[in-house]
């Protein structure tokens, strides 16, 4: 037989408890979670365990010795001997800098505010693009789906596909014309039916669309009938086939940053 011996070292619980609030930002409840596990087994309450880790935090107290060698204890600080804390661990002034941060940045955000009511919509969009970010403005918006509708129908070129439809995993495109790809899903199904069980299972006409991107088809379309939209399954990447026709499907149609796009997916 033999016994199994832990050993609760002092000094360590002090620092990794220190490190997860200051530097980890594991959050307060963590960290008084933590050590109000390494003081427990006195007579004291829940409240003077809690007030000994918050000081224990503050440099006003620290767990020393160890468990194996019977010497671990807390040690409480005076005001004359507090533990001096490292300049990144002092909360007073960590909450000083913090007003200055949030003085900052309200102050950019007016300034942000202030620039967006008065640079052209069309700066606002190229804005966003170069960000990489989602519009908001409701009228930027608008005017995103009405320039993608507008270069679609102002496109005179002849293209090798159309322009929307399903694209399989293989590769291959099936043209579809605008507002019946769910149709067309549910008979491209429904075509594939051998018997009356199969045919049981065959999804309803508004979930088609969904149990081909399940199987990782791409649908190509757009609701406002601009250049279309690339949609997949979330689950599901593109193949290199896919990838390779959406990239000469965009070039096409002069959509470089889309056809970009599709192989950084």
């Amino acid at each position: 037989m033999c016994t199994l011996q832990f050993n609760v070292d002092g000094e360590f619980i002090t620092d990794l408890s220190r490190e997860w609030f200051y530097v980890e930002g594991k959050g307060y409840d963590k960290c008084i979670e933590l050590l109000n596990s390494c003081m427990s087994g006195t007579d004291e309450t829940k409240d003077q365990i809690r007030r000994h880790a918050e000081d224990l935090l503050l440099g006003r107290a620290a767990l020393k010795g160890s468990t194996r060698e019977g010497s671990y204890h807390l040690e409480i600080y005076g005001p004359e001997s507090e533990e001096k804390m490292p300049e990144y661990m002092n909360v007073w002034d960590i909450v000083g800098e913090q007003k200055k941060v949030k003085d900052e940045l309200e102050r950019y955000k007016m300034r942000w505010n202030v620039a967006m009511k008065i640079i052209p919509r069309y700066l606002k969009k190229r804005i966003a693009d170069e960000l990489d970010e989602e519009i908001t403005d409701p009228q930027l918006v608008v005017s995103r789906e009405l320039d993608s509708y507008m270069k679609r129908m102002l496109d005179t070129e002849e293209h090798t596909t159309k322009d929307y439809g399903w694209l399989e995993p293989s590769g291959k495109f099936h043209a579809v014309k605008w507002g019946d790809h769910q149709k067309w899903a549910y008979e491209y199904l429904e075509s594939k039916v051998k018997n009356d069980e199969e045919y049981s299972k065959l999804p309803r006409l508004y979930e088609a669309g969904d149990v081909l991107t399940k199987e990782g088809w791409v649908l190509l379309h757009n609701p406002s009938q601009g250049i279309a939209i690339a949609t997949r399954n979330p689950c599901k990447d593109y193949t290199k086939a896919q990838k390779e026709f959406l990239f000469e499907y965009y070039m096409e149609r002069n959509c470089e940053k889309e056809a970009n796009d599709v192989w950084k997916e």
